[in-house]
């Protein structure tokens, strides 16, 4: 009976004796007359369940550090009499910044507090009231909730309004600087991440988006370690363990997977690429196994399951991509390089400025034991770094195109130069050709000669015209639309010097040349110039057979005389029927000024070029009647409205097949 006796005294509570309400203005730490008890079940007891438990006196020794579970649950609890007859004694009980605090009296719950409670302000964060009435003892049970290895020094005070207020004052003081600093490296960070989405907006280069994931999470980390280390309310408990979990798992895969991108390490390492591709899955899903695990409260296997979750793959991780980062042929390494290295040296630096700090609570001794303060400094230098070498890296894109660009003109200039020399000897053999062919016996021979010359002809009036656009957008530095431009001009050079060799080609050449040279003519025109080309479907373009460059004049005469002196240009329209058995009729009509317009502007190079074509088609027709006893004519309408306005010209082409 002694010993029971003994044993109940020695673990009795004793209570913490008030005879009225204290004016301290200094709080006093109250753990010494605390009695602990530690939650071992993976799922945390209720508070009915907790207050049958056997608390025990508070020791630190007692606090397991390193725990097996994922969420650490401790309860304190603490007896107040109040001797006073007639005052209410009213404190505030401070503990350490945890993740969730709660307070009890054997009624129930009385209080919230802790860094991830959003339902109290900032300046209630570390802190809960309570209230003694006269002549009344109380026990309040305190329940803190930490994250596996991060728990906080139990250390647990009271304090009045006053001295909470001014040991409020003095923290926010002591944290001036390091709010400061944490508040510039998260705002330098948002600045680049808004950098490098207005570079990805201009040039839609994918390797942007890693940056931008990268640079992103960084600003998130930054604004979780100014929440948790000044308790403002920033974000809510789900999404704290989630900038967490991206911040010691996610954040290495995305800055890996932009240097990969960056200096193409797929490429030049694919087996070690593999292994880094390997590791980055392995950091995903320890980032998703503890985010789940944090938010269940419980381990989603088994305890030992838990020892997948670590470090060890991130840092394997680090040390390849610097390796693979040195190696790399990419001249923008060295950024790369000494962004990632400073990264890694700031990250340990810890482990070699602790053991030599004198603990000191002011600004700067704050600044340099906050380890998060090393991790955001080596993020943000590494993100200036990496802009770096995106900076340069479009710079040596920037000259690789001008170079590509200036070799390009200058196949331009050789190929344009080529043609034209071609050109020039197909008018030498030409004119050959037509000399000896004058001097023929006979008038059939003559009609031949004259009908080939005339076709010859044809050929040098195009490539004027054509050679003139060219020209115009190589001194207009239009190099894309120049070589365009030159791309229907080959094509339509080539048709030229076909046709010109034979005396009849099919229709579907002819209309095929004729559109080539209306596309010349609309890009010289700025679209100005629209068209339409129909065929009546009885016809076969295959077989159906019509001497070459017979329309081509009287489209040219209706963009140059018709719709070139129109303000908003206009539209030709060609169609093709067979209006007999043996004869084509081709109509060409246009929505121009009409014939009485144009010759009242007296344009130098629409009247005296222009019409040097008809003048060739109207003696190649009468060569054609001659030559082959055909009928062909041709018909050229004014067209006018009901006013008798003019609205266009139409040309009739009756062609025998």
């Amino acid at each position: 009976m002694f010993l029971i006796i003994t044993w109940d005294h020695c673990y009795a509570q004793e209570s913490i004796v008030f005879d009225a309400q204290p004016q301290w203005t200094q709080g006093i730490n109250i753990s010494g007359k605390c009695f602990f008890y530690e939650d071992p079940n993976e799922k945390p007891l209720d508070f009915e369940e907790v207050k049958k438990q056997a608390f025990v006196p508070f020791d630190s020794t007692l606090i397991n550090h390193r725990t097996n579970k994922p969420l650490l649950i401790q309860w304190y609890t603490f007896s107040i009499s109040n001797r006073s007859v007639t005052d209410t004694i009213h404190l505030k009980v401070t503990a350490s910044l945890h993740y969730f605090s709660r307070l009890y009296t054997a009624e129930g719950l009385i209080a919230k507090s802790g860094i991830y409670e959003t339902s109290v302000p900032a300046s209630g964060k570390g802190n809960m009231p309570l209230m003694v009435e006269p002549s009344t003892t109380k026990t309040f049970w305190l329940r803190t909730e930490d994250r596996q290895g991060h728990i906080m020094p139990p250390v647990i005070w009271l304090d009045t309004q006053l001295s909470f207020v001014s040991n409020l004052a003095a923290g926010q003081h002591t944290n001036r600087l390091i709010f400061l600093l944490l508040s510039m490296l998260t705002g330098c960070l948002l600045f680049i991440t808004l950098f490098a989405a207005y570079h990805y907006y201009l040039y839609r280069d994918k390797v942007f988006l890693w940056y931008i994931a990268y640079t992103g999470s960084s600003v998130l980390t930054g604004l979780f370690w100014i929440d948790i280390r000044l308790a403002v309310g920033i974000f809510s408990s789900f999404f704290h363990d989630l900038i967490f979990s991206i911040f010691l798992f996610l954040i290495p895969v995305m800055y890996g997977l932009f240097i990969g991108n960056m200096l193409k390490i797929k490429n030049q390492f694919k087996k070690t690429w593999f292994v880094v591709k390997i590791l980055m899955a392995i950091a995903t899903a320890q980032m998703l196994i503890e985010l789940i695990t944090f938010q269940m409260g419980h381990f989603i296997f088994n305890e030992y399951f838990n020892y997948f979750v670590s470090i060890i793959p991130v840092a394997i991780l680090n040390i390849l991509l610097l390796v693979l980062t040195a190696l790399s042929k990419e001249k923008v390494k060295w950024f790369m390089f000494g962004g990632l290295l400073s990264m890694l040296l700031l990250w340990c630096l810890p482990m070699l400025v602790f053991p030599n700090i004198t603990i000191r609570f002011d600004a700067v001794t704050m600044v340099l034991i906050f380890v998060p303060f090393y991790f955001l400094l080596g993020l943000t230098i590494e993100a200036i770094c990496f802009s770096f070498a995106l900076s340069y890296r479009s710079k040596l894109i920037l000259i690789e195109k001008n170079n590509l660009q200036h070799q390009y003109s200058l196949q331009l200039e050789d190929e344009l130069a080529k043609r034209t020399h071609e050109l020039e000897q197909q008018n030498k053999i030409s004119e050959a050709e037509k000399i000896k062919q004058v001097q023929a016996a006979f008038e059939k021979k003559i009609a031949e000669t004259e009908m080939t010359a005339l076709r010859a002809q044809m050929n040098p009036h195009f490539i004027f015209n054509c050679l003139n656009s060219i020209k115009l957008y190589t001194l207009e530095n239009d190099s894309k639309t120049a070589s365009e431009y030159l791309t229907i001009f080959s094509q339509l050079i080539r048709l030229v010097l076909e046709n010109s060799h034979s005396e009849k080609i099919s229709l579907k050449k002819e209309l095929e040349t004729l559109r080539l040279y209306i596309e010349l003519e609309a890009m010289r025109f700025k679209d100005k110039v629209h068209y339409e080309i129909s065929v009546a479907p009885e016809i076969d373009q295959e077989y159906t057979e019509i001497p070459p460059l017979l329309i081509q004049p009287y489209v040219e005469n209706a963009i140059w005389h018709g719709l070139m002196h129109k303000r908003i240009g206009g539209t030709i329209h060609i169609h093709v029927t067979q209006d007999s058995a043996d004869r084509l009729l081709v109509e060409v009509s246009d929505d121009g000024v009409g014939r009485q317009q144009a010759a009242a502007y007296k344009s130098k190079t629409a009247t005296k070029n222009k019409s040097y074509g008809l003048k060739m088609t109207s003696e190649r027709i009468s060569i054609i009647n001659q030559l082959y006893n055909m009928d062909a004519d041709v018909e050229i309408t004014d067209l006018t409205d009901a006013a008798n306005n003019p609205t266009g010209t139409k040309v009739k082409i009756k062609i025998p097949v």
